[in-house]
């Protein structure tokens, strides 16, 4: 479901700048019409191949971003805001959430995957254009471009789809690249239109290229797309400065996009990180040009702080990162010895190859996540975490070496537990171990301040299950028979469907709401007597006598329809409201 967004004209504006790079916006030609000549195309050619560009973006990509629930630049929007216009009531009133848009804070990876697919998606569409021009030139008719052609490619009809085509270009473009001769003719062809800079360590230097043969061979060596017209407009105008970070031989290593003093991008084959032999060169570029990396400065290994650039893998020991420390997405399969390393903020190694903790920070002020990985054990991770720590998705079948005093969630679904062993005692949020291999609960936190998350194991008792749980318990998706040892205080709502009880005896007698649907049971015996919600017993060969003797089945219709009633009469008062209004 795509998400409700407070500010969607700066989501818009955002989308426009993917498009255009941070130039100014050209008056958009018409959408389906003729031009005057192939001249006049080819003269502004990169405007039309951009404004082909943008709608994709606008369509495409927009719909993709808007189902990431889990990207940190959608932030959630507090509904007890008093500034919020009308809509946005009754958005929170369908149960939905609402959020806020800071480009800013969008993942490195996403932003990555975007910038990707927009290079290469360019250099498609101006193939397109190109070839309007030829035919037009060869029947010397007036030229026609459609500026929806790439949102009506079927082969670009996902964001997933262009952005698997863009990853295969950029590998043939590697695959081509081994094929090239490295000698003098290389070197020669280099340095047209490649001005000096200045030296740098380790027989490296830094050239600008200020022509569009310039940033051609780049993007032909490079495998990336600063050429192919990509960026021509904007070096020309003076908006932008590309540098080429280059060996004796000429051979480029990494490029970057500058715009006054800020880096936006430092890549090196292909897209990817610069390789780490070529690091302390393009670290002391940016040092002695004196610019600000605003993008692109995890691909570097570096971190700024106190107007300084430090490589997080040579960190001093006892330093102290005052924020965030961020290596995730970096196909790191060990991780640099941090363990002197104090972290204040979050710490992140997740989406890697990593097998072993060991190397990890010891004090980390925030949360730590490691999730999709290929970890065996948490041998290595800090004992206390102020915020939330997430293993999931690794190979892990223990919690041995996992912290014992976690402030906020602790998640280790989607690995291959088969015992809770290791795991802290105490959760001051939510616990989830779903999707695992688990056949009972001992080992798990018997204080759960949130909800706790144990469905889709192959559970066949609740034995060791956590004693007091003030959010939800979902136990559902097991093998259960009974819910002898269930949580007795459950503050939200219990679920144990899809099991094989025949019973709920054991079940905790006061929640909000009961969902045993989908079992084997024949009788209600056992179940909650107060239940603030609605007990649903759905799919049970339960007969209709019993069913419908069930005081806790109609309490909780009752309350229904009470809130029904009370949603009707919201509704109907904002009707009248909306036509005094008009």
């Amino acid at each position: 479901m795509a998400l409700n967004l407070l500010n969607d004209k700066d989501f818009n504006d955002y989308l426009t700048d993917i498009t255009y790079q941070g130039a100014t916006v050209p008056k958009q030609q018409n959408f389906q019409g003729e031009f005057e000549s192939a001249d006049y195309v080819f003269q502004h050619r990169d405007e039309i191949v951009k404004g082909i560009l943008n709608q994709y973006i606008k369509l495409r990509v927009r719909e993709y971003l808007l189902n990431q629930n889990n990207e940190p630049a959608f932030i959630p929007v507090d509904k007890n805001r008093t500034d919020l216009p009308g809509w946005a009531y009754r958005v929170f009133e369908r149960g939905e959430n609402i959020y806020q848009f800071d480009g800013s804070k969008m993942s490195n990876k996403l932003r990555e995957d975007i910038i990707t697919v927009r290079d290469y998606l360019y250099d498609f569409a101006g193939q397109y254009v190109d070839k309007v021009i030829e035919t037009a030139k060869k029947t010397e008719k007036k030229p026609k471009i459609r500026y929806d052609f790439l949102k009506t490619t079927n082969e670009y009809d996902t964001f997933d789809k262009a952005l698997t085509a863009a990853k295969n270009w950029h590998e043939h473009m590697s695959e081509e690249l081994a094929k090239r001769n490295r000698g003098r003719e290389l070197f020669e062809k280099s340095l047209k239109g490649a001005k000096y800079v200045m030296d740098l360590p380790d027989n490296m230097f830094a050239y600008q290229l200020t022509t569009e043969e310039a940033l051609d061979f780049e993007s032909e060596y490079m495998g990336h797309c600063v050429g192919k017209g990509g960026y021509d407009a904007g070096v020309k105008n003076g908006l932008i400065k590309i540098y080429s970070i280059r060996d004796e031989r000429g051979e480029p290593h990494a490029t970057l996009e500058v715009r006054g003093n800020e880096v936006h991008q430092v890549k090196g084959k292909q897209n990817k990180s610069p390789i780490r032999k070529y690091i302390p060169a393009i670290k002391h570029f940016i040092e002695t040009q004196k610019l600000d990396v605003i993008h692109d400065l995890k691909n570097l290994g570096l971190i700024k702080q106190d107007g300084k650039y430090y490589d997080i893998f040579n960190l001093p020991k006892g330093f102290v990162v005052n924020g965030n420390l961020d290596l995730g997405s970096m196909e790191l399969t060990e991780l640099p010895d941090l363990s002197d390393v104090v972290v204040r903020g979050d710490f992140n190694c997740s989406d890697n190859l990593l097998t072993s903790l060991q190397g990890a920070p010891q004090t980390v002020g925030g949360s730590f996540y490691c999730s999709h990985n290929l970890l065996t054990s948490l041998q290595g991770a800090p004992q206390k975490i102020e915020g939330d720590f997430n293993c999931s998705n690794n190979q892990l079948t223990n919690l041995q070496g996992a912290p014992q005093t976690v402030r906020g969630n602790f998640f280790c679904f989607k690995n291959q537990l088969t015992c809770l062993q290791g795991a802290p005692q105490k959760i001051e949020r939510n616990f989830n171990c779903s999707g695992n291999q688990l056949a009972s609960l001992q080992g798990a936190p018997q204080t759960v301040r949130g909800n706790f998350y144990c469905f889709q194991n192959q559970l066949t008792s609740l034995q060791g299950a956590p004693q007091k749980i003030e959010g939800d318990f979902d136990c559902s998706g097991n093998q259960l028979t009974s819910l002898q040892g269930a949580t007795q205080t459950v503050g939200g709502q219990f679920y144990c469907s899809h099991n094989q009880l025949t019973s709920l005896q054991g079940a905790p007698q006061t929640v909000w709401s009961f969902d045993c649907s989908h079992n084997k049971l024949t009788s209600l015996d056992g179940a909650p007597q107060t239940v603030g919600g609605i007990l649903d017993y759905s799919n049970n060969p339960l007969s209709e006598q019993q069913t419908g003797n069930s005081e806790v089945f109609r309490q909780g219709i009752k309350k229904i329809k009470a809130r029904v009633k009370s949603l009707y009469e919201l509704l109907k008062n904002q009707t009248t409201d909306n036509e005094q209004q008009n």
